[in-house]
């Protein structure tokens, strides 16, 4: 049984957006097909399930092909990742820049994994998921990975040099062909579920041609995506996204958990909470920021929120507060 619902931040789903958009190719309906309509609407650093993202990838691979994401990343800027781009573009090395990604990825992911390990003139870089992935799923994230290593080697004076090695899971119709143009010579499959890339010394101690020195890591409030780890935490964290885009339904979280309804009361209410009580937490919070912020069309927000009237979102203000909604707005 899943502990918690596998989450990353926003910034790479719309930086597929930006490159659909670039290529005069609607999103909406793809969106909305895994149930991530609210992407192209919020915060690159809002939390968003992973599921439906992988789903949204494999989507895309059918039409535009399955090195799509290698094709992306390699035309994208380091600065696009948000937060996490500020990591990388705060290097000046590819191994400073390495170090610094291991240290910022549980803010950016709940359930990746990097790890960086000596070997004779070099490193490995290894990458995986605490998930259990099929190969085009594992295949199509492996290549968001080794596209940005290999976008870390060539903005260096020795870009032209290829990784020493880069082995990854192959794709189960098409092999590892279609990405030797995009990732290199020393392309090769292998049946583990880690990516690995081995790197020379050379290059990964060579200054970054982008390196921003003095550039300030993002604040205290990017917070590891985890919290204290239960399943309700990240529950919280996913409708809050979901609240975007009304209504807010137990269908809806538990498809983003990639389990049924039945198995996500479950698990909520073994940590003594349920779906309703997250729901109206959710509903609570974004309501009352509006009102404490300003917002004073009651009618919007009701309607922003899933509420079919005004007045149900007034009578759910006085229940969380004791006070008219007016009253909270005023005081805001």
């Amino acid at each position: 049984m899943a502990t918690s619902i596998p989450l990353i931040r926003a910034a790479p789903l719309q930086i597929i957006l930006r490159w659909l958009d670039a290529q005069g190719r609607p999103a909406g309906d793809r969106l909305r097909a895994v149930d991530l309509a609210y992407v192209a609407r919020c915060s690159a650093e809002l939390p968003i399930p992973l599921l439906p993202a992988l789903r949204l990838l494999r989507l895309l691979a059918l039409v535009e092909g399955p090195d799509i994401a290698a094709r992306i990343i390699s035309q994208s800027n380091v600065a696009d990742f948000g937060n996490f781009g500020r990591v990388i573009l705060g290097s000046d090395t590819p191994r400073h820049a390495l170090n610094r990604i291991v240290a910022a990825l549980p803010r950016y992911s709940t359930h990746e994994y990097v790890a960086v390990e000596p070997i004779a003139g070099g490193l490995c870089v290894r990458v995986g998921w605490s998930l259990v992935l099929d190969d085009e799923r594992m295949h199509l994230s492996q290549q968001f990975a080794a596209s940005l290593v290999c976008g870390l080697y060539a903005a260096t004076c020795r870009g032209q040099t290829p990784p020493r090695s880069l082995r990854m899971r192959r794709h189960p119709d098409f092999g590892i062909e279609h990405l030797r143009p995009l990732l290199g010579p020393s392309l090769a499959s292998t049946d583990a579920a880690t990516l690995e890339i081995d790197l020379d010394d050379a290059v990964l101690d060579a200054p970054l041609s982008f390196g921003a020195k003095g550039l300030a890591l993002p604040d205290s409030d990017w917070v590891p995506l985890r919290g204290d780890g239960s399943f309700n935490h990240s529950a919280r964290l996913v409708l809050a996204a979901m609240v975007i885009d009304p209504p807010v339904t137990i269908q809806r979280l538990a498809l983003a958990a990639g389990m049924s309804s039945r198995s996500l009361q479950r698990v909520l209410t073994a940590e003594g909470t349920n779906f309703r009580r997250l729901r109206d937490e959710t509903h609570e919070a974004k309501a009352l920021g509006a009102l404490k912020d300003g917002y004073r069309n009651l009618s919007a927000v009701a309607g922003h929120l899933g509420y079919s009237e005004q007045s149900s979102l007034s009578r759910a203000v006085r229940r969380w507060t004791g006070a008219p909604p007016g009253h909270i707005a005023s005081k805001g």
